[in-house]
């Protein structure tokens, strides 16, 4: 089910005696233009994606699905920054309604190549990271060597067991490269080898993954910067997602599934800057914030000021 753009998302102060200089968020973000109306490329469009289903297939603890419109509210007070990018527009929300996890991802992916092939940059709210694969697939029908970069404490690696859920996307990209003979070019960042059995790591070595540890990423900043740089500069498009629980607890308690020794926003904010700084970056998400476990909205702060950051670094 489509939730059509909602101004009441978005509100705030507004500062009258600054002018133009006092603008926030919540004054820029317009509803994406119906069909055969004006728009500006190269801006960026907000799409919601309001489901934890996958979550709870996951056994995770449920309630990402009120993560969209919470990340809005946050977004909204921020004030506006130089960018690059045109406009901000929001679309709306895709809303898994039941347990139709299947038929919201049918929606999001058709959604997601309309605004991808009008040559804006969607940068999707959700939602558990079973939103991963859909962005994945809406973008796999204009590129075909895609670098997927994934910032998470898991490698979401899992096999459907018996059906698609948060833990599986990644795995499941890698059996759409398979079946139609693309390279499988994924790298996970923050791993955590407490958040992840022996299974998946040998899946991942398996499979080809690349990937760095949260603990590299704590004691040497060339862990992550060089692999990246060798990583992007084989692919000609990067899918672009990050997991909230790839923060610390201490930071994000609101996640889905929290882990200790994360990492912290400063890391995080250098990684980002370093992958926007290629230029390839097409599609992005935040995923996994989960309102229901937040404290004093620590966690939606923390993740509009991670959407800013990647706003701001396109």
């Amino acid at each position: 089910m489509i939730k059509p753009f909602d101004k009441s998302h978005w509100h705030g102060r507004v500062d009258v005696e600054d002018g133009m200089l006092g603008k926030r968020w919540h004054q820029l973000v317009k509803e994406f233009p119906k069909e055969h109306q004006a728009y500006l490329e190269k801006s960026v469009v907000f799409l919601g994606f309001a489901s934890d289903e996958g979550v709870r297939r996951n056994k995770g603890r449920v309630g990402a699905a009120k993560a969209p419109d919470a990340i809005r509210k946050m977004l909204s007070i921020l004030p506006q920054q130089d960018s690059d990018v045109n406009a901000l527009y929001d679309y709306g929300n895709v809303v898994c309604v039941g347990n139709n996890l299947e038929e919201a991802r049918d929606e999001q992916v058709q959604i997601l190549k309309n605004l991808i092939a009008k040559k804006t940059y969607p940068l999707v709210l959700g939602g558990g990271h079973e939103v991963a694969y859909g962005n994945f697939l809406a973008l796999s029908d204009k590129y075909k060597k895609i670098g997927i970069i994934n910032i998470d404490a898991h490698f979401d690696l899992r096999l459907p067991h018996p059906d698609t859920n948060s833990g599986t996307g990644f795995y499941e990209m890698s059996q759409f490269c398979e079946k139609n003979n693309r390279e499988f070019n994924y790298m996970c960042l923050g791993v955590q080898k407490t958040a992840n059995t022996k299974a998946i790591f040998e899946r991942a070595e398996k499979l080809g993954a690349h990937y760095v540890l949260a603990d590299q990423i704590h004691e040497d900043r060339r862990a992550w910067s060089i692999a990246i740089d060798a990583f992007v500069e084989k692919v000609d498009a990067i899918y672009l997602s990050l997991d909230m629980d790839v923060f610390d607890a201490a930071y994000a308690p609101g996640v889905s599934a929290p882990a200790a020794n994360g990492l912290n926003a400063f890391q995080v904010k250098g990684i980002l800057k370093h992958i926007l700084g290629s230029n390839k970056v097409r599609l992005m998400d935040v995923a996994e914030y989960n309102p229901e476990y937040d404290i004093d909205n620590r966690t939606a702060r923390l993740a509009a000021h991670m959407v800013s950051e990647m706003v701001h670094n396109l």
